[in-house]
């Protein structure tokens, strides 16, 4: 398998926390460095720039990395190898930084990585199968910038990390809106422009990730479900997750849990 090629050598959740313990470093390996929350100010060698939610920077083995926020935030830092010589395109880490559109899928990446960690160590796995993904996601972004002029509203990648760090408690996107100093219906026109979905359907697919999720790795009933994927009753769940999945929560476990 592709993702075997990969092999997670460190992986660091950190925050809220101000700022970096380490303004810069060196590593022998290569290190993806993903913000949740907050921003940062980075240098990859000679290139620079900026960083919010839906950026990934990449620093390529034995180069300087330097990072800087004068904020709090919360972050994402794995180091890996590959294989110096790899035929997939996708496994051939870029350097800088790549903008994500797929948000909801970077989201919840970055969920799966924060709960593998924590549950199963920096040894599993899974780690490199969900850095694999992270890869993934940047080759296509790669690939698509030949076809992409616009570059995603600076706002919206704000509020879309406003969501993720939120995602699973209380919501309410007419405040996301006036925090951005904007109306609500344009939040969502503004939101449905950068990721081609409204801001309450990326809500409901991050919930209803964690809801599969919890069905297949957990016994919890759906009352319990629902209140960990920010819902207010399992009934409730239920007639969303049959709407948008195809089938009921009990089906879903019954028929893909292994």
């Amino acid at each position: 398998m592709l993702q075997n090629l990969i092999n997670v050598d460190g992986y660091v959740y950190a925050g809220p926390q101000p700022g970096f313990q380490l303004p810069e470093d060196i590593y022998s390996n290569h290190v993806i460095l993903g913000v949740e929350k907050g921003a940062f100010d980075f240098d990859v060698g000679e290139l620079n720039g900026h960083a919010v939610f839906g950026d990934i920077v990449i620093c390529p083995p034995n180069v300087v990395l330097k990072r800087r926020t004068p904020n709090e935030i919360t972050f994402h830092m794995i180091r890996f190898t590959v294989p110096e010589e790899v035929e997939d395109s996708f496994l051939r880490p870029p350097v800088g930084k790549i903008t994500i559109h797929d948000v909801a899928r970077l989201s919840s990446t970055y969920t799966y990585l924060r709960k593998t960690e924590l549950k199963y160590g920096v040894s599993s796995p899974i780690l490199n199968h969900l850095v694999a993904d992270l890869l993934f996601l940047c080759d296509v972004e790669k690939k698509s910038t030949f076809n992409r002029k616009k570059q995603i509203d600076p706002s919206m990648q704000k509020a879309a990390g406003i969501i993720h760090k939120n995602v699973f408690g209380e919501l309410s996107m007419h405040e996301i809106a006036s925090s951005l100093g904007i109306k609500q219906p344009q939040f969502t026109r503004r939101f449905q422009a950068a990721y081609g979905v409204a801001p309450l359907e990326f809500v409901t697919r991050l919930r209803l990730e964690e809801a599969k999720r919890l069905l297949l790795e957990t016994d919890d009933t759906m009352e319990s479900i629902a209140i960990q994927c920010g819902y207010e009753n399992g009934s409730y769940l239920s007639r969303i997750f049959s709407s948008k999945i195809g089938t009921n929560p009990s089906s879903f476990r019954q028929h893909y849990r292994v």
